[in-house]
This record gives structure tokens, sequence and C-alpha cells, in this order.
């Protein structure tokens, strides 16, 4: 089991937040699932990507604990870039 601050499990604990608030929206928790199987693949780095497209392209409205989980994880990982380029910090609601 990996620790509670590891990359993989921050991305996945902020994809399964965002998911479980959008169950009822089938493409934005589609694409939500898929960033969690990345995780489960060892493709941290990948989900960071992905789910901060994700959030940009359906202009999800994110928490900041959701927002801190993926820039921590991302900061671990050298990917803070797919944050920024993604404009991922404008959906954040307090």
């Amino acid at each position: 089991m990996n620790a509670p601050d590891a990359p993989d499990a921050l991305v996945r604990a902020a994809a399964r937040s965002i998911a479980g608030r959008l169950a009822g929206e089938k493409g934005p928790a589609g694409a939500l699932r898929s960033v969690v199987h990345m995780v489960d693949n060892d493709e941290a780095e990948l989900a960071v990507d992905d789910l901060a497209r994700v959030i940009a392209s359906y202009r999800i409205r994110i928490s900041r604990t959701e927002y801190e989980q993926i820039a921590a994880a991302a900061a671990q990982l050298g990917a803070l870039d797919s944050l920024g380029e993604a404009g991922v910090e404008r959906f954040i609601v307090d």
C-alpha cells in the first residue's frame, strides 16, 4: 500500500473525489475513471497531465483540497507544467 502523500495516492484521491461529485455526468465521470486506471497502471505522471486536461476540457470546478492534492503530486513528479498549461487553478472554488 502506498503512503497517502505518494503521487499516485494523491492523484487517485483527487480524481475519485471529483468523480464522486460528477457521478451522473457520463463524459467527465468516464474520463476521471480513465485517470484512476492510469494511476493503477503506474502511470501517475500521465494521469496528472490527463486530469489537468479533463478539468480544463469539462470546466470542472475543484476544491482547494483537490487542487492541492493534484499540485503536490505534480510537484513530486516534476509535472507542474501540466497544471499551468491547462489553467487548472482557475477552476478552484472555495
